[in-house]
């Protein structure tokens, strides 16, 4: 249930971003006490829900920041009535005032202009970003291979998106059409995750997909990435896998623990066995419950968002 409640708390945050958003709207929303709600938030968040929602506007200021607009217009559309309280909590989240953060990235020439892939050309450059797309097969006509990238290209391209310095691509969010949701691959160079730049691309990415009609996104993650996704307001599924162990056996595990709810079981290929947790993607104990005191299994988290 708390799941639940955090993903529709979090959907009406992104709708309401340039509103006022009072705790006391949340609380009638979720039809829960402040008190429950920060229960909530210290299990799927980072930070407390006050922090969550000054960190979201945040990061959605940077990404029009990054876009061109003028410092003031963008702080009064999130609803800073002075530039000097927009530039202290800028200067919280990201460690500078916005104008340094501007010039700063200006200077760097990442000026951001989030581009998409238009061009066979630049759908190799993207590619080659990903050292396992490295070796892909051209002639392939399988999922990931060369040609099924070629026809994503062409039905949706607004959806393969790369942010450059100069001539470096240095962060890219490629989504694909999945049903009702898109899946993204995505990564970015060390030196700047510091930038905002992968905040802005994956705002970017969900303003486009619900555009194009999509209700939600997903992706793999890897260990490492949690917090970044939860500050983003994603939350997760834990899909465990073993050949050796049984689902039974992997379902023992959890067994007396209720906070964790399976959510689907499966045999991969007639000898995989699979079991799907719903988790907090910030919850680490699980993962080494399965591999390190189980063993002979490994684990993937998934996160996802509704937009």
């Amino acid at each position: 249930m708390s799941a639940a409640v955090y993903e529709k708390i979090v959907k009406y945050i992104d709708e309401h971003i340039k509103d006022e958003i009072t705790l006391e709207d949340i609380s009638k929303l979720a039809g829960y006490s402040l008190w429950h709600l920060y229960k909530i938030f210290k299990v799927y968040s980072p930070v407390p829900i006050k922090e969550f929602i000054r960190n979201k506007k945040i990061y959605a200021a940077a990404h029009e920041i990054y876009t061109g607009r003028k410092l003031l217009d963008v702080a009064l559309d999130y609803g800073y009535q002075t530039p000097a309280g927009f530039y202290k909590a800028f200067q919280t989240v990201f460690g500078c005032k916005p104008s340094e953060y501007k010039i700063t990235n200006t200077r760097r020439n990442i000026f951001m202009n989030i581009e998409n892939v238009k061009t066979i050309e630049e759908l190799d450059e993207v590619l080659k970003f990903f050292d396992y797309f490295s070796g892909i097969d051209r002639e392939s006509d399988e999922k990931f291979g060369y040609k099924w990238w070629i026809e994503n290209m062409d039905k949706n391209p607004e959806l393969l998106l790369y942010a450059k310095d100069g001539d470096q691509i240095c962060a890219v969010t490629l989504g694909f059409g999945d049903g009702d949701n898109i899946t993204v691959h995505e990564g970015v160079l060390d030196e700047y995750k510091d930038t905002g730049i992968f905040e802005a691309l994956f705002i970017e990415i969900e303003k486009r997909a619900k555009k194009l009609g999509f209700n939600g996104i997903a992706l793999g993650i890897g260990e490492g990435q949690e917090e970044f996704y939860a500050k983003l307001g994603y939350t997760g599924s834990m899909l465990i896998q073993s050949e050796k162990h049984s689902v039974d056996e992997l379902k023992k595990v959890i067994e007396n623990n209720k906070n964790y709810e399976i959510t689907g079981t499966n045999i991969y290929e007639g000898y995989i066995n699979q079991l799907w947790l719903r988790v907090s993607i910030l919850d680490k104990e699980l993962k080494k419950k399965y591999e390190e005191d189980l063993g002979d299994c490994w684990c993937q988290i998934i996160v996802g968002k509704g937009i």
